[in-house]
């Protein structure tokens, strides 16, 4: 069975070739053309946010860990203290991301990521310490 038609498969970003979810702490990317279906990791606790490149040519899955499927390069995990716990992502240029980092805790941060060069830094920190969790964060 193909693990999109789990039940408890939760779709984290879907384009017109690829869906990339999770079924719990396992997330996977799955490609509606040829039906192959890609591991992304496990992650302590549920996958947090995804986001597939707009030329489908790769993937980005966060949580505890950061795991990026490239086309070219297969499945690459950093694993790096600043930027565990992503709570959201959001594509700036072809190949960078931006990261939401726990704005609920101490290390509450924005980071770019280049996805092909790998290349990371902290644009900012962001923190709410005292605020009341929301899911709409203006950042």
């Amino acid at each position: 069975m193909k693990i999109i038609k789990d039940p408890n498969f939760r779709i984290l970003h879907e384009t017109n070739e690829l869906v990339v979810g999770h079924v719990f702490e396992y997330a996977y990317l799955f490609n509606k053309k040829n039906h192959k279906e890609v591991y992304m990791g496990g992650f302590y606790g549920d996958p947090t946010c995804g986001l597939i490149g707009e030329n489908n040519d790769w993937c980005v899955v966060c949580g505890d860990t950061l795991n990026i499927w490239d086309s070219k390069r297969g499945l690459l995990s950093l694993d790096d203290v600043n930027i565990k716990w992503g709570l959201k992502i959001r594509q700036q240029s072809r190949n960078v991301v931006e990261l939401l980092i726990d704005p609920w805790s101490d290390k509450g941060s924005i980071w770019s990521i280049n996805i092909k060069t790998l290349e990371k830094y902290k644009i900012r920190d962001y923190k709410m310490i005292n605020e009341v969790y929301s899911e709409d964060l203006d950042w």
